[in-house]
């Protein structure tokens, strides 16, 4: 029999749960690490003992339970997007929950740990049982679409999202082998959430929710402060800048027509995507100003909000960025595979558009290892590339632009499996009897790798 362990995260605990009902019938033991007490009972009307579970939430303290190694607290903390707003209680939990964890881990002989790498206490996980010295058995995967092909998953080995886990080796008939540009499911669907969210109906069912605390969970680490005045200023910034981001001026693709210009997509932030996988360039507004002063003089830097982003940022953000010369703030709902078509190179830290301009033979620079860096047109840069490269024209003639796509493709295909992952809230798809057979013979193909 094997061991295995899921890491709960909101409504995405319900999908883990569904595939562990799936794996306990093909002789395997699940166990779970747990953030609130309300998915703790849950977890207990599924069947599972209270044994199989540990409960991590922020009444837990254990001052007997000493730290057991340096995993970089501050650098997890700072750019977790719920204890960020703390000062000194993320340190104590996070010193707190190691060994117990380990001990957990180590004692129901726990062979693999499935979970997001979204949260500091997720990534604090993985470091833990990377670390030789607690000589855990263990291999940390996190489950993730492959973005393209839309209808395939696999499971990232890092916390950077730049390795697939090496002893996938998936046989797939070749003829099936397809890759392309497309919209992801999970894309559209957020789109029409997004949609929805800024009609006025949705706003008054936030309103109502704010007051009743409607699926607040005050004992859950990885959601932000819940006290009434923390939870009104946050949600009043949000709603401020959704209002005002409408009163910024943006363009629209025909501004761009014989102008030659390179792109930078604004990440969703808080996200994986930037404060994790994009540690250490995170900060979107110096991205934005060091792409700018390295582009000709007479070329022009686009710049496009996230669809799903709006509200993140506030109004003097893009009153800042649009101060800068030949600065284009394209509008959100502009076909971005035009614009792609239109450019001359594309600057991301991790994101989709990366991806879809080197299957467009389209100059592609990333500020982020990340695991489709190794096809054509595409690479990782650093400020230093940037710094030390005599203009813009030398950083793409550095471009492996002779890499095999075909090879990149085989490789995707080998190391992935069909299915989609996501949680019931964002995708009802990703629940259905089909998936999740998928899904779960996927994963019991790679426990027992």
């Amino acid at each position: 029999m094997k061991n295995i362990c899921f890491i709960t995260n909101f409504k995405k605990t319900f999908f883990f749960e569904a595939i562990a009902k799936d794996l306990k019938k093909r002789d395997v033991d699940v166990f779970w690490i747990v953030l609130n007490k309300k998915l703790y009972t849950y977890l207990l009307g599924c069947g599972y003992t209270s044994d199989k579970l540990i409960l991590i939430n922020k009444e837990f303290i254990n001052k007997q339970a000493e730290p057991i190694g340096e995993y970089k607290l501050t650098e997890l903390i700072c750019k977790d997007r719920v204890l960020k707003y703390y000062k000194t209680w993320p340190y104590n939990f996070l010193k707190y929950i190691q060994q117990p964890i380990v001990d957990f881990l180590k004692n129901n002989q726990i062979q693999f740990v499935f979970g997001e790498m979204t949260y500091a206490h997720e990534i604090l996980i993985y470091r833990m049982i990377k670390d030789t010295n607690n000589r855990l058995n263990c291999v940390f995967l996190n489950p993730m679409n492959v973005r393209m092909p839309s209808d395939r998953f696999t499971f990232l080995a890092d916390e950077f999202q730049s390795s697939i886990y090496e002893k996938i080796n998936n046989s797939t008939d070749v003829s099936e082998r397809r890759l392309s540009v497309e919209r992801t499911p999970e894309s559209i669907k957020v789109e029409k959430l997004v949609n929805k969210a800024l009609k006025f109906q949705s706003k008054l069912k936030r309103l109502v929710r704010f007051f009743t605390m409607e699926n607040l969970e005050k004992d859950d680490p990885s959601l932000s402060p819940t006290d009434f005045l923390s939870r009104l200023k946050k949600g009043s910034i949000e709603e401020f800048n959704r209002v005002t981001y409408f009163f910024i001026k943006t363009d629209k693709l025909e501004v761009l027509d014989d102008k030659k210009f390179v792109i930078y997509a604004l990440h969703k932030q808080p996200e994986a995507s930037i404060d994790v996988v994009g540690r250490y360039y995170d900060d979107q507004y110096q991205n934005i100003f060091n792409i700018w002063r390295f582009i000709p003089d007479n070329w022009h830097l686009v710049v496009k909000e996230h669809n799903n982003a709006i509200g993140d940022r506030g109004y003097k953000f893009f009153k800042r960025i649009k101060k800068l010369r030949n600065l284009i703030l394209i509008n959100e709902n502009e076909n971005s595979h035009r614009l792609i078509e239109k450019s001359q190179a594309i600057f991301s830290v991790s994101g989709s558009i990366a991806y879809e301009a080197a299957l467009m033979e389209k100059p592609a620079f990333l500020f982020s290892n990340i695991f489709f860096e190794n096809m054509p047109f595409c690479k990782k840069i650093s400020l230093e590339d940037i710094r030390n490269a005599a203009n813009i024209y030398e950083l793409v003639q550095s471009l492996d632009t002779n890499k095999s796509l075909s090879d990149f493709k085989d490789f995707i295909y080998t190391k992935s499996f069909k299915g989609l992952i996501g949680d019931p809230l964002t995708n009802a798809d990703t629940m259905k009897t089909a998936n999740i057979d998928l899904i779960a013979s996927a994963f019991d193909s790679v426990i027992n790798s």
